[in-house]
């Protein structure tokens, strides 16, 4: 029970575990999710700045060209014209002062190297049209006024390219900043979906597997039931069994001719009976001696040895597979070999006449498997289902205990036992033992 419940407890931690990184990975793609969208976020409001300061730019540009013909025509003093050339010097001033500060978080290289193919002819078409105006003397003059002309031409020309650039990044910005939203509520919802699928299926695993353990239980409390009654009856039954034997053994020395074989058989039946009680008995005693380091191959093969004659007086062949030699496992050695005995004489009682009985042992991850195979009749999924229980047999004789002990002993070693049909026939009893305690 106690490996039960370890085996148990290990299977819903490694769940929860693996819940709990589908979480933390769905975190970190969140939030790396959500930095993309702060930067694009910051790389829109700079270039939205960028973007109005030009549009700024560009009304004073317009209002220099209309006091440009004001000035022309002695309408308007220069000093109007400078005070707007003052104004377009200060915008310049705190474009350049904020690009210097930008370099310091750039986002995108190749964004620093579009914007500067724009922004260094129009800035520099700014300062020709600012000294252009700042060099204007009081009274127009036709030179003056064609350089103020071409320079202001040449700022227009410049700027329409620039502001161009910036609208087309800040649409750009924000199509990216969509995309990743886009992509947050997507991947949103397939994590949401996983997470109700992975504690949907836990929920459903610890549900079946607590009914699992509920029925077990069960199980164990109507054997425990059964085997009690079974083992009081047996050490009632075992006193008169003794004063039995002891007669028969008199009349057999004291008697002579058919009484004497009569004896005998009396003999020779209680002793079967006996040991009959003896494996009723070790259900509830179970088996108090410590395990040891046992080389199971070795332990199989004088068992194999034990039922050779056995076997061939069935004119039965026994092969023997041994794929992992040489390995110690914590057990009871007498106990596993009584496990074997059984197993066997099962496999030899459902085999027939020149049919062969397998045995194989290998190792199977952190497990050796131990394997008893015949070629009879095989189960049927019903008896497959009972064959452990106490007092079920398939066969005409017998009690049904063997098979129950063989379980229990199993168990004892924080093992487990499986009974299947292998194809083209037969039935495997295949043993899985802890490679450690």
């Amino acid at each position: 029970m106690k490996t039960y419940y370890q085996r148990l407890t290990h299977k819903i931690t490694w769940a929860f575990v693996v819940l709990g990184l589908v979480i933390a990975m769905a975190a970190g793609v969140g939030l790396h999710y959500l930095e993309g969208i702060r930067v694009y976020q910051m790389q829109f409001e700079d270039e939205w700045e960028e973007y109005q300061r030009m549009v700024s730019a560009e009304d004073v540009l317009k209002e220099i060209s209309l006091d440009i013909s004001a000035w022309q025509a002695g309408m308007l003093p220069v000093s109007e014209l400078k005070s707007k050339s003052y104004e377009l010097t200060r915008i310049l001033n705190t474009w350049t002062r904020d690009e210097q500060e930008e370099v310091r978080r750039v986002y995108t290289l190749n964004y620093e190297k579009q914007e500067a193919r724009y922004l260094y002819p129009a800035r520099q078409a700014f300062f020709v049209l600012s000294r252009a105006i700042n060099n204007l003397h009081p009274k127009p003059t036709t030179l003056s006024s064609a350089v103020l002309i071409e320079s202001l031409n040449q700022l227009q020309q410049a700027s329409y390219p620039l502001r161009q650039f910036y609208f087309q990044s800040i649409q750009a910005s924000l199509e990216k900043a969509q995309k990743a939203r886009d992509r947050i509520q997507r991947d949103s919802s397939y994590f949401f979906l996983i997470v109700a699928v992975l504690v949907l299926g836990i929920s459903i695993y610890s549900i079946k597997t607590l009914y699992g353990q509920a029925r077990q239980l069960m199980e164990q409390e109507r054997q425990i039931a059964s085997v009690t009654l079974v083992q009081h009856l047996a050490h009632e039954i075992r006193n008169p069994l003794g004063i039995v034997k002891s007669a028969a053994s008199v009349i057999a020395k004291r008697s002579t001719g058919e009484v004497v074989g009569l004896a005998d058989d009396i003999v020779s039946e209680v002793e079967r009976v006996d040991g009959l009680l003896t494996d009723l008995l070790h259900l509830r005693r179970g088996d108090s001696q410590p395990k040891e380091a046992t080389d199971i191959s070795a332990l199989v093969l004088k068992v194999a040895d034990l039922f050779a004659s056995k076997i061939r007086a069935a004119d039965l062949r026994l092969d023997v597979y041994n794929q992992a030699p040489g390995v110690f496992l914590p057990c009871r050695p007498d106990s596993i070999r009584q496990v074997l005995m059984n197993l066997l004489l099962n496999a030899i009682e459902a085999s027939s006449e020149k049919n062969s009985i397998e045995m194989t042992m290998m190792v199977s991850g952190s497990e050796y498997m131990l394997q008893v195979r015949d070629h009879g009749t095989g189960m049927t999924p019903e008896q497959k289902q009972k064959i452990f229980d106490l007092m079920y047999t398939t066969k005409p004789y017998g009690f049904g205990i063997g098979l129950t002990v063989v379980k229990r002993i199993v168990e004892d070693h924080g093992g487990r036992i499986e009974v299947s049909n292998p194809p083209p026939e037969g039935t495997a009893f295949t043993i899985y033992l802890p490679m450690r305690i």
